[in-house]
């Protein structure tokens, strides 16, 4: 079976041409090799995928074409293995970034929150004679 089947068929990506994009752009390797999205699969093969938000190793169990549910996939197609030393530290950076770079979007200049207008709502029904509002 294809690498950019399987990865879809094991719900690893949501679509194959989001499989098959990363692939291209060697996000995934089949075996510590860069892999191409028609490159075979086989049974008990590593790949590695790197999502933006983090990488997963596993191992090939199932390359039947056959689709099943979501919740089954990770059962029956592949085994989730766990990370080289290189690879943890390199998710953890991942996740230190993505947690320095959160804000909300009313930070950015976007609609607020509920929360926010909530705050907002508070501070025009105040009358001018009560003490600020300290959120």
């Amino acid at each position: 079976m294809r690498l950019d089947k399987w990865l879809k068929t094991g719900c690893l990506f949501k679509k194959r041409s989001a499989a098959k994009e990363a692939c291209e752009k060697g996000r995934v390797t089949l075996n510590e090799k860069p892999a191409d999205p028609d490159r075979p699969v086989k049974d008990g093969d590593v790949i590695t995928i790197r999502y933006r938000h983090g990488i997963k190793r596993v191992q090939a169990l199932d390359t039947s074409k056959k689709s099943v549910s979501a919740k089954l996939a990770p059962v029956l197609f592949y085994k989730e293995l766990p990370l080289t030393p290189e690879e943890e530290a390199e998710n953890q950076r991942i996740q230190t970034l993505r947690l320095a770079t959160r804000s909300t979007k009313y930070e950015q200049g976007g609609r607020p929150t509920k929360k926010d207008r909530r705050k907002i709502m508070k501070i025009k029904r105040q009358s001018p004679f009560s003490p600020p509002f300290t959120p």
